[in-house]
């Protein structure tokens, strides 16, 4: 499928794919997670925010559509980050190490923007930091 047709699927249809019900009823006392979770399932995933993406790579939420609308975003902002700088690209150190060796051209892409990161001398040393840790993860 193409990025373009990635970015019209949602959360539920992805679910419904794979037969993966959906969410129970959110009760009184309901954790912030699947609150978040319930209110994103029906939102195109390329209408969700840096925010959005970062959290469900980081819960491994139906990487093989998030990670490159994350990466495609990376390429236009390699900082990108709601609560902080270089947020998306740190959740990236989430995706199992399984996954860049199926996706060799990503690996390679994710690669080029750690450099690209690492070159930038006004980069905090928390980015920078994540960017590493990241390079050695991707390998």
């Amino acid at each position: 499928m193409t990025k373009e047709g990635i970015k019209s699927l949602t959360f539920a249809t992805l679910d419904c794919l794979q037969g993966i019900p959906g969410p129970a009823l959110p009760t009184e006392e309901e954790f912030p997670l699947p609150a978040w979770y319930r209110s994103v399932r029906g939102t195109p995933l390329g209408e969700l925010g840096v925010e959005d993406l970062s959290k469900a790579i980081r819960q491994n939420i139906h990487l093989e559509q998030v990670v490159p609308l994350a990466l495609q975003r990376l390429e236009s902002e390699p900082l990108a980050g709601e609560m902080y700088d270089g947020e998306l690209l740190a959740s990236l150190k989430s995706v199992p190490p399984e996954y860049w060796p199926r996706h060799e051209a990503e690996r390679l892409y994710v690669k080029s923007v750690v450099g690209s990161v690492l070159r930038q001398s006004s980069v905090t040393r928390d980015v920078r930091g994540d960017a590493e840790e990241l390079l050695r993860k991707v390998g």
